[in-house]
């Protein structure tokens, strides 16, 4: 089962403020790009295909945070680093690291994504119970991995 996952990035120059160094709102979108990234390479993808019998599921965001440790400029590459925090019946948070390629930590941030389905009666999201093809291949990062602050 599945509990990090890691990417390398590169910051474009549309990230970037007027002084190259990357805009506080585009970690975010690091951390949506790695969370697809780590379902993809689960075999899923962040838009449900479930198979046949089964009911489609979503991700919407019910929490976001990120704080920043050193500035990441144009055209620099970084390693995303994404650890399953915890995964709870209906809702699953992910701890994402950035770091520089010497190790410095840039950023770490956190999602936690509910699963839901939507309401068939009223069309409204519903929380519901992660399908067993995801608990399946997700399960929490160990509190070490959490808990470290450097590369080693």
């Amino acid at each position: 089962m599945a509990h990090r996952f890691t990417c390398i990035e590169r910051v474009q120059f549309s990230d970037t403020d007027m002084a190259g160094i990357v805009h506080f709102s585009n970690f975010f979108r690091y951390m949506e790009r790695v969370e697809h990234a780590f379902f993809r390479s689960l075999g899923f993808s962040i838009v449900d295909k479930p198979a046949e019998g089964e009911e489609r599921v979503g991700w919407p965001r019910v929490h976001a945070s990120c704080d920043y440790m050193s500035p990441l400029r144009v055209e620099e590459e970084f390693e995303c680093e994404l650890l399953v925090e915890e995964v709870r019946s209906k809702v699953i948070r992910h701890f994402i690291r950035f770091w520089k390629l010497d190790g410095t930590l840039a950023a770490e941030g956190r999602i936690t994504a509910a699963c839901v389905r939507k309401d068939k009666a009223t069309g409204q999201m519903k929380a519901v119970v992660i399908p067993q093809r995801f608990r399946d291949k997700i399960e929490a990062a160990p509190p070490e991995l959490l808990q470290r602050r450097d590369k080693k």
